[in-house]
């Protein structure tokens, strides 16, 4: 199509009326006193915005309304303002006493390919808010945040394919203080408008809740279009974790008997504490979700006016936002030429040590006596380590080493576990 010289001068006149704006707010220290309704930390978005908000704290009291609102409630004239907005490394605190409060804490509405990671979110009534009336996230994604103590988690309401990462949620209300999930993914009906949350994907989260309230909340039938979650932790202190699947509560087996989070586990994170969720050790039951989401919170982060520390997947994909480094021991000295692995009987992990001359292998996989793949994991040329999951039942087992899809190495190996 070719356009007019006069259609050109008027698409240039408008783009220099209206330029994209570069808004970065970062380091910023945010207090609301209001306890009533508050709009918040109110993000401007009449015009194109690059938005990056970064590192700042915010603290709130109010009962309604919002602690930080990047985004609309309904379809309107500054809608996709933000798109493609980075929120990362805030802390968010609400502190009100008026426990029907629903107040939205990051709030994002009708923007897409929004980026929110690692932050962290305590006592805040409704955390992480993906909302609109049918758009589509394409390189959005909600990863390597924590969310502690909400009524609900993170809620996807309207808006199809939004990813949910590595993120750890933990929730000690009963079913009285809240009939909400720590995920809840629902069609926006606000205003006569019906349009399903389709396509959400959710892996490699810890779910913690004390009472069985809901963990993963699909709220209607039409937003299980799409819709996949596997590599997950579940921990309930009083049962099995609870489930809604298009309406209907679920056990832990009845969803997986539906196809959902099949390779998941209900396992204790066993954390050190209800404050910076640390686990006492590596929790390896994670997927490889690829470059672009391998950075994680290091155990060590903290929240302040620079970034927290981050570290980098290693060896099985790690669940939730908290990610070990990989160990690394300078006072083993590695063989030559060499293949050992060890101890054998095995129980909480196994050692491989490579430094074979002939190849360097690039996997390990476990086969149980019936030829079951129950584990596989990456190998790198001297020391690896590989964490052998609860889900392993003691046994027998054949450990083998490969190249693709090349079997070199082959032995048998004792878990006790």
């Amino acid at each position: 199509m070719r356009l007019s010289l006069t259609a050109i001068l008027i698409l240039i006149n408008v783009s220099l009326a209206f330029p994209q704006v570069i808004l970065t707010i970062e380091g910023e220290v945010i207090v609301d006193t209001e306890t009533g309704l508050s709009g918040g930390y109110n993000i401007p978005r009449s015009q194109n915005t690059t938005l990056t908000f970064r590192n700042n704290s915010l603290t709130a009291v109010n009962s309604a309304g919002y602690i930080l609102q990047a985004g609309d409630e309904t379809p309107g004239l500054n809608n996709n303002h933000l798109d493609g907005a980075l929120i990362t490394g805030n802390m968010f605190t609400w502190n009100g006493t008026d426990e029907t409060s629903w107040t939205h804490a990051l709030f994002t509405g009708y923007n897409v390919d929004v980026v929110i990671k690692y932050n962290y979110l305590k006592d805040t009534p409704n955390g992480i808010q993906r909302k609109s009336d049918g758009m589509t996230d394409i390189s959005g994604v909600v990863a390597y945040n924590i969310i502690n103590n909400p009524k609900v988690g993170i809620v996807v309401k309207g808006m199809n394919g939004v990813r949910i990462y590595n993120n750890t949620l933990y929730c000690d209300k009963t079913t009285l203080q809240t009939g909400r999930g720590l995920i809840d993914i629902h069609t926006n009906t606000d205003n006569g408008l019906n349009a399903p949350s389709t396509g959400a994907k959710v892996f490699n989260n810890i779910f913690y809740t004390k009472f069985d309230t809901y963990t993963i909340n699909v709220m209607d039938p039409e937003s299980l279009v799409g819709f996949a979650s596997d590599y997950n932790l579940f921990y309930c202190e009083t049962g099995s974790p609870k489930f809604n699947a298009g309406g209907s509560t679920k056990t832990f087996e009845e969803w997986q008997a539906l196809g959902y989070d099949v390779h998941s586990v209900v396992v204790y994170p066993d954390f050190k504490d209800f404050i910076d969720f640390v686990p006492n050790s590596r929790l390896d039951y994670g997927t490889d979700l690829g470059s672009e989401f391998s950075e994680g919170l290091a155990v060590d982060a903290v929240w302040g006016n620079v970034s927290p520390h981050t570290v980098v997947q290693n060896g099985i994909w790690q669940v939730g936002a908290r990610i070990y480094e990989e160990e690394v021991n300078d006072t083993v000295e590695l063989p030559e030429n060499a293949i050992e692995i060890f101890p054998n009987p095995a129980s909480e992990f196994i050692t491989i040590i490579m430094t074979h001359l002939d190849g360097r292998y690039e996997t390990v996989t476990i086969y149980n006596q019936l030829g079951k793949v129950v584990l596989k994991a990456s190998l790198v040329y001297g020391f690896n380590r590989v964490t052998i999951p609860e889900y392993i039942t003691s046994g027998l087992y054949n450990i083998s080493l490969g190249r693709g899809s090349e079997i070199n190495y082959t032995k048998k190996i004792m878990i006790l576990n």
